[in-house]
């Protein structure tokens, strides 16, 4: 059987899915243009690049430090700045600094895909990813919550997007690993080319983050699924960079 990586923010599952479609293409070192689906890729890109004894934003709660930089690693052709969940599941509230001006981008729910074991491909990969977060929205007990200061974003304002096929560079000590164990050597550090990701994305403009302190809460129960994240950000919005 077919067997298929897919990291959502929170889960890991093991699927069998093959269905052609059409698939753009963004190399590492293109610019992303702003749109949800190319800032998806350059989210995961930064996500998953970060080593987990090092400074990965997505392993549990964290005051300042490396984790709390949510600079992109690929260019984007808008300021931007990134927050992320977890890859447990697991409640946490961070604190960190972030700049003035700049739009906030973050996943309710992400997963990304790409070839790892045999008979992968570009084309199941990215049905996969599409597949879980098709599951996660047709969860009959989905509950998803976002707020920014306490105030409830409506449900417009929490983008599905699928991003172009790009290159993911894994790490050492990265946050695969947990996952495919005990399967050695987990999930080898270096550039998989065919990766993609979808997710339920919120994009929140500068007029909403003015300097001074913000509380963004977002939070999702997909029981049937197996999937949840509760993550509190308390940010301190400063001119300049922090």
């Amino acid at each position: 059987m077919k067997r298929i990586i897919i990291m959502a923010i929170g889960v890991l599952m093991a699927l069998a899915l093959a269905t052609p479609m059409a698939l753009a293409q963004v190399g590492p070192g293109e610019e992303a243009a702003g749109t949800p689906e190319e800032l998806a890729a350059a989210w995961t890109q930064w996500a998953y690049s970060k080593p987990v004894n090092v400074d990965s934003p997505l392993i549990g709660s964290y005051e300042g430090g490396p984790r709390c930089d949510g600079t992109p690693v690929s260019p984007t052709q808008v300021e931007t700045w990134f927050l992320a969940g977890t890859s447990d599941g697991s409640k946490v509230v961070r604190t960190c600094t972030m700049p003035a001006q700049t739009q906030l981008f973050f996943p309710v729910v992400s997963a990304v895909a790409f070839p790892f074991f045999p008979g992968e491909n570009k084309v199941n990969q990215r049905e996969a990813a599409i597949g879980f977060i098709d599951a996660v929205e047709n969860d009959p007990k989905l509950r998803m919550l976002v707020t920014v200061d306490g105030r409830k974003l409506e449900s417009d304002q929490i983008v599905r997007a699928t991003s172009p096929v790009f290159t993911l560079t894994v790490p050492e000590e990265n946050v695969f690993d947990p996952f495919v164990k005990p399967n050695p050597p987990g999930v080898p550090a270096g550039e998989y080319k065919n990766a993609s990701a979808d997710g339920l994305w919120v994009s929140l403009e500068e007029e909403l983050l003015l300097p001074g302190e913000h509380t963004i809460h977002f939070k999702i129960n997909a029981p049937n699924v197996g999937f949840s994240q509760d993550n509190t950000y308390i940010l301190t919005v400063v001119k300049g960079k922090p």
